[in-house]
């Protein structure tokens, strides 16, 4: 069966390594990107539904060794969350990739990614490059 794109957004903070320098906290995160899609309530295609969410995230660990959190989030729910170790002395810069498909309620889905530090003895930052985007499928 076909499948139809019912939406599609994305948000590119910047698309290189240094374009940003976002400290990553270790209490309550940082939202780095958002992106929305509509979901029709009338399109028939609309019901199956899945929305597709890809991210890539520059970061870089500046001591010890940072457990990042990466979280999105979906009217205030968190709806993924994934953590990633990085080592102060062996790789210190390091792209974080993020792919998580769902079904989502009709109408417009706000979707927000977050990072933050989940080791209290370490300091990383976000660098760059940060893409977030969200595609809709249906049918």
């Amino acid at each position: 069966m076909a499948k139809t794109i019912l939406d599609y957004n994305s948000t590119v903070v910047t698309p290189v390594t240094n374009g940003v320098n976002i400290p990553i906290p270790v209490v309550g995160g940082v939202q780095i990107a958002a992106v929305s899609v509509y979901i029709d309530p009338a399109n028939p295609a609309s019901a199956t539904n899945r929305v597709e969410l890809k991210a890539t995230i520059g970061v870089e660990a500046l001591s010890d060794t940072p457990n990042v959190l990466v979280r999105i989030w979906r009217a205030g729910t968190e709806i993924f969350y994934g953590l990633v170790e990085l080592e102060d002395a062996f790789n210190d810069w390091g792209l974080i990739s993020v792919h998580f498909v769902e079904h989502a309620p009709l109408g417009v889905q706000n979707y927000q990614l977050i990072v933050e530090n989940q080791d209290n003895n370490s300091t990383a930052r976000v660098v760059g490059p940060i893409v977030f985007s969200a595609m809709a499928i249906g049918g």
